[in-house]
C-alpha cells in the first residue's frame, strides 16, 4: 500500500465502515480491508422478483437511535412492517390465532407468562452489558444454562415452547446452549425480551425501502479507493510503533488496527505476537448462531385478504417465526421465515426439494393451501457463509462471561475490537454494530 495510514480496519460490515467513517471525519486516514467481494457483513440485499429484499439483517426498532440517524443522514427511507390482522401461534402441533400482542392462553398460563416476564425484567436490569461479571450473583448465573435457570420459574410447557421459539429467533441457538448470565446481559442491552421479539414498538418494527445493505453501500462510496474488497486478512503483525495487516499477496501498514469481524473469525486470524490467553479463550468459546433465512414470493398477498398479518410464532418448525415481507409499494407480495437453532444446523444437508416442501407445508398450515403456490423460493444458510459462519449473533455458553469476557473489548497492544458482539447496546443488531465501531474509533482517536 506504500505509505502507512493511521488505521487499518479489518471487515467492511456496518461496524468496520462506521469505525472508518468516524476516524476519517476527524482527519485520520483509514483503509478498510474486506474478505468478501461486497460490503455489508451480515446484511445482504438482492433483487428478487419485482423488488429488493434482504437475505440478512433487515429490521430496526424505534429505540435504535444510531442506525435511524445514519439512515436519515444518508437519505435512506424506512417503512413499517405490516402487522394488521390475525397472528398465528403453533405449539405442539396445535395452530391458533390471536389479534392482541399476547397469544391466546388460559388464565393460569397468562398469569404465569406475566410473572415470568416481570421476573426476567427485574433480574436483567441488574446485569450491565458493559460489565456483566460485576453483577450480584453473576457467578451463579454464569454457572448454568438458560434452560436450567429458566426451569425454576417457568413450569408451563406451552410458555416454555413459546419462549424457545423467541430464543431461537433472537440468538440462532437453543436455551440449553446459552449462559443464563449472557442471556440476561443481552436482553438488558436491548430493552428486554418483548423489545427484542415484538414488531410494533420492538426490534422488528421498520424496514429499509432499498434494503439494509444500502447503508453499507452508501458508506463504501464515501471510502473510494480506501476500501479493498476480496482480500481476507490472514495475519496481523504489530510492534512498538505500528501494525501490518497481511493478506494473500498484499499488506497494509498502519499505526493501529480495528478488527471488526465476528469473534470466531477474529480468532482465526494469526497475530504476531500472539494475543493474550484471555482474548484467545473468549474467541474460542463464542459460537455463532445457526440461521437460515427463507423468502418466498407470491402473485398476491392472499394472507392479507384472508385477514392475517403474516406473523407466525411456531415451536414446531421448521420456521420458528414468519413475517409479511411484502415490498414497501406492495408490488411484490412475500413472506419471510427463519429456520434457526438446532433445526438450522441440519437444514442444508437435506435435498432442496424436501426443504421447499417442508416450508410450503408449514405455510399452508398457517395460511391455507394457497401458500404452497409461491412464485420464487430463496434461502440463505448463514452457517455456510465463509466470512460469517452463522447468524444473527454469536452466543456464549456458561463460564465465559465471568472469566474471559473482559478481553472481548480490551485492546491488545495496537489492535482494537469492534463488531456487534462487542457492543453494549443492542448487541447482535445493526445498532450494536454502529456503536461498537464508533467506540473502537474513539479509543484510537484518544491514542492518536
Amino acid at each position: 500500500m506504500g505509505d502507512r495510514v493511521d488505521v487499518v480496519v479489518v471487515g467492511a460490515g456496518l461496524s468496520g465502515l462506521c469505525a472508518a467513517r468516524k476516524l476519517r471525519a476527524q482527519g485520520k486516514s483509514a483503509v478498510v480491508v474486506e474478505a468478501r467481494d461486497r460490503v455489508g457483513g451480515r446484511t445482504r440485499t438482492e433483487q428478487i422478483g419485482q423488488a429488493t429484499f434482504d437475505l440478512g439483517g433487515q429490521w430496526i426498532g424505534p429505540e435504535q437511535e444510531r442506525v435511524h440517524a445514519l439512515a436519515n443522514e444518508l437519505g435512506i427511507q424506512t417503512f413499517p412492517t405490516y402487522i394488521e390482522g390475525k397472528k398465528v401461534l403453533e405449539v405442539e402441533g396445535k395452530v391458533s390465532t390471536y389479534k392482541r400482542s399476547v397469544a391466546s392462553m388460559s388464565l393460569p398460563s397468562l398469569i404465569q407468562m406475566q410473572g415470568a416476564l416481570s421476573y426476567l425484567h427485574r433480574v436483567q436490569k441488574r446485569i450491565s452489558a458493559a460489565a456483566p461479571m460485576s453483577a450480584e450473583g453473576a457467578g451463579e448465573l454464569d454457572g448454568e444454562t438458560l434452560e436450567t435457570w429458566r426451569a425454576r420459574f417457568v413450569k408451563s410447557a406451552k410458555i416454555l415452547a413459546v419462549m424457545d421459539a423467541a430464543i431461537r429467533s433472537i440468538f440462532g441457538a437453543e436455551a440449553r446452549e446459552l449462559s443464563a448470565l449472557y442471556f440476561l446481559m443481552y436482553l438488558n442491552a436491548g430493552g428486554g425480551l418483548l423489545s427484542h421479539s415484538e414488531t410494533r414498538g420492538g426490534a422488528q418494527q421498520d424496514r429499509f425501502v432499498p434494503g439494509a445493505q444500502s447503508i453499507s453501500n452508501a458508506l463504501a462510496k464515501e471510502l473510494g479507493d480506501s476500501l479493498i474488497l476480496g482480500t481476507p486478512v490472514r495475519t496481523i503483525v504489530q510492534n512498538h510503533d505500528g501494525v501490518e495487516a497481511l493478506s494473500d499477496g498484499r499488506s497494509v501498514a498502519a499505526r493501529f488496527a480495528v478488527v471488526a469481524v465476528p469473534p470466531p473469525l477474529a480468532g482465526r486470524i494469526e497475530y504476531q505476537p500472539p494475543v493474550s490467553v484471555g482474548r484467545d479463550q473468549v474467541t474460542q468459546r463464542f459460537a455463532m448462531g445457526a440461521a437460515v433465512k427463507v423468502l418466498v414470493t407470491y402473485e398476491r398477498a392472499f394472507w392479507r385478504e384472508a385477514g392475517f398479518s403474516g406473523e407466525v410464532v411456531s415451536s414446531d418448525g421448521p420456521l420458528s417465526v414468519v413475517y409479511d415481507n411484502t415490498s414497501h409499494d406492495g408490488r411484490q407480495p412475500a413472506l419471510v421465515g427463519f429456520v434457526v437453532g438446532s433445526q438450522a444446523r441440519q437444514w442444508s444437508a437435506q435435498p432442496l426439494s424436501d426443504r421447499k416442501r417442508r416450508v410450503a407445508n408449514a405455510l399452508a398450515r398457517y395460511f391455507g393451501d394457497e401458500a404452497k403456490s409461491f412464485e420464487e423460493y430463496h434461502e440463505l444458510d448463514w452457517g455456510a457463509e465463509p466470512w460469517s459462519r452463522g447468524c444473527p449473533v454469536g452466543g456464549l455458553p456458561p463460564g465465559v462471561l465471568t472469566k474471559s469476557f473482559a478481553h472481548l473489548r480490551k485492546p491488545e497492544g495496537r489492535i482494537h475490537w469492534a463488531g456487534t458482539e462487542a457492543a453494549t447496546e443492542w448487541i447482535g443488531y445493526m445498532e450494536g454494530a454502529i456503536q461498537s465501531g464508533e467506540r473502537a474509533a474513539d479509543e484510537i482517536l484518544r491514542r492518536l
